[in-house]
């Protein structure tokens, strides 16, 4: 069912015409890296201030209301450069488990930045209040740091799986 859909995809006017034209997906790829870089940088610092290996820095909430329209931003603009990318060549992206594979980690990360920003709205100390949820805070900060590296290597091996 898939295979038919990325046959059809592959075939439709768009997607020749993005295929026809040799800069599009040099430039298309280009943003969707620069977006990868923001987003994962941007993330890495709050996982490391979760992690209280930066204690130096503003706050925690302070960095995520400051980061906050970067990681949405470049999750919008990695959305639209990906679904360009997918439609390009329908068929390297959808038949890879190593697409999908990114494509559930980068889900599970929106998720967990999600949960830590309304945790923080509601309450700015909530990750420092007590020893069980700085414990937390350290888990969900070495998770990022893991789930952001595990998307670059996905990233990465699209092209070789």
């Amino acid at each position: 069912m898939i295979e038919a859909f990325c046959d059809w995809l592959s075939t439709t006017s768009l997607s020749v015409a993005f295929q026809s034209a040799n800069w599009f997906v040099p430039l298309v790829q280009t943003v969707h890296i620069i977006a990868v870089a923001i987003l994962l940088m941007t993330l890495y610092l709050i996982g490391i201030r979760l992690l209280g290996l930066n204690s130096q820095s503003p706050s925690l909430a302070a960095t995520m209301t400051k980061s906050r329209v970067w990681i949405w931003s470049a999750l919008c603009v990695l959305l639209v450069t990906g679904a360009l990318l997918t439609i390009t060549e329908p068929a390297r992206e959808l038949l890879n488990w190593v697409f999908r594979t990114k494509m559930v980690l980068v889900l599970l990360l929106a998720i967990i930045v999600a949960i830590v920003q309304s945790r923080l709205r509601r309450d700015p100390d909530y990750w420092a209040a007590s020893e069980p949820r700085r414990l937390v805070g350290r888990c969900v900060g070495a998770l990022v740091l893991i789930i952001g590296a595990g998307i670059i290597t996905a990233g990465r091996w699209i092209a070789y799986v």
